[in-house]
């Protein structure tokens, strides 16, 4: 066996892909310098501990969100690494505890689905809802409300959301190689348990994003969910922004995709 084969070699070569991935992203102007840095441990985590399966479907969402962010950002904002480890690190945790405890493959594996699921399902909906929602309804009171405010939710939005699950549903049902930490769960509804598990995962961060999440008044008299100079506390807790909100989100739909895998 050749080094590249043995399992020191795999890692090596799972984290020098996130690492070549990671820095294209950083060249195109999607990541900043720590966001680099952050989606390479990320990724090599997941890719070294998960499998060709697991980094597959990290690209696909990856991939899919950076695309899909450029129809609302400039060409200048990039991610750094707390919203790259706000969607990542569940994932990354998931990961490595299938590596090391083979009796809850199936538990841990609903869970990295879930929580990979949410984040998909919470970034179509916001990048695609954003940009082609005429509608938006304020999730708890639907009343009409404007777009981009956390807990603004719009039919376009919610179907993407549901979208974005789906497509790591399907995805999760492709086992690349047999040596794959991530089980094949073949006696569990994959398809229904993830899509609802990533589809309740994201409405709970809008959720969230309507009530507890920081907002801000600026000097101008608007509203932001940024703290910037000046600005003074409207609503919501200090400590938990977009990435708290994230992260919470992506812990909640892991645990229900768990709930959800021995339920139904």
């Amino acid at each position: 066996m050749n080094f590249i084969q043995s399992p020191e070699g795999f890692v090596l070569l799972a984290f020098l892909a996130a690492l070549a991935i990671s820095g294209i992203a950083f060249k195109l102007g999607m990541l900043s310098v720590s966001g680099m840095i952050a989606a390479a441990l990320t990724g090599g985590v997941i890719f070294a501990f998960g499998g060709i399966s697991a980094a597959v479907l990290l690209m696909t969402f990856f991939v899919s969100g950076s695309l899909l962010g450029r129809l609302n950002r400039s060409k200048g904002e990039r991610r750094d690494w707390k919203q790259v480890l706000a969607n990542g690190f569940v994932p990354a945790l998931a990961v490595i505890v299938i590596a090391f405890r083979h009796d809850l493959r199936e538990e841990i594996t609903l869970f990295f689905l879930g929580a990979l699921a949410t984040a998909m399902a919470d970034t179509w909906a916001t990048e695609i809802g954003t940009r082609f929602g005429k509608k938006f309804y304020n999730i708890f009171t639907f009343r009409p409300t404007h777009r981009g405010p956390s807990g603004a939710v719009s039919v376009i939005g919610l179907c993407a959301s549901v979208c974005g699950a789906l497509v790591i549903a399907l995805l999760s049902l492709i086992r690349f190689l047999d040596t794959d930490p991530l089980c094949g769960l073949v006696l569990i509804k994959v398809i229904p348990v993830v899509t609802i598990a990533g589809t309740a995962g994201a409405l709970l961060d809008s959720m969230i994003g309507a009530t507890i999440q920081a907002k801000y008044t600026l000097p101008d008299e608007s509203i932001s969910e940024i703290k910037a100079e000046g600005a003074v506390l409207r609503s919501g807790i200090r400590f938990i922004g977009n990435n708290a909100t994230n992260f919470v989100a992506t812990l909640w739909g892991g645990v229900i995709a768990i709930w959800l895998g021995f339920t139904l």
